[in-house]
């Protein structure tokens, strides 16, 4: 494997590049802090923005590592930041990791994501040398199904109740992709 960190790259649309502390603001106004783009996490929005800037400046301590891949999402057409996505829970000697990822609602189902992952996905396999790059997904969230499913990963199985939010068990659906899975 190689451990390159968190590059920035681009993709048609989006430019996808390392986390600033400036950005906190526009992160946070843009996705952190809505209810509907948080819903399908285990955790809830984020409400004081100075909570949330220093999450980011957690996010920013990780690039010192090698093994940390966490990218912005910017719009190029406008510089608007719209969402963010990773590679996370490395696990080194089994070579994969989980990916994640978050959108504003104002770029919801118009293909972003799809787009982002399939670079991202690439980046994991082509150029870090991943194996296996997972995804969960709570019970519900059919448009980040179809983000996995259009990107090559494959549905495992379902982890019942395996969170607890707001007062109920969540189930989720694995997703995953393998490096031998991959098109060409």
């Amino acid at each position: 494997m190689n451990y390159i960190g968190t590059q920035n790259f681009e993709t048609k649309r989006c430019f996808l590049r390392r986390i600033k502390l400036s950005d906190y603001t526009m992160m946070y106004e843009n996705w952190a802090k809505y209810d509907e783009v948080c819903r399908y996490y285990p955790f809830n929005p984020v409400d004081d923005i100075e909570i949330y800037r220093d999450k980011v400046k957690h996010w920013i301590s990780n690039y010192e590592s090698d093994s940390y891949f966490h990218w912005v999402i910017e719009w190029k057409e406008t510089g608007e930041l719209i969402g963010t996505i990773n590679l996370g829970n490395v696990e080194e000697a089994c070579h994969m990791c989980d990916t994640c990822y978050m959108l504003s609602p104002g770029f919801w189902n118009k293909g972003i994501m799809t787009e982002v992952l399939e670079a991202v996905l690439d980046y994991a396999f082509d150029r870090v040398g991943f194996n296996r790059v997972q995804a969960e997904v709570f019970y519900g969230n059919d448009a980040s199904s179809a983000v996995l499913k259009k990107c090559g990963m494959v549905l495992e199985g379902i982890a019942r109740q395996k969170y607890y939010k707001n007062g109920e068990y969540i189930d989720t659906a694995l997703w995953a992709i393998i490096a031998g899975d991959r098109l060409y």
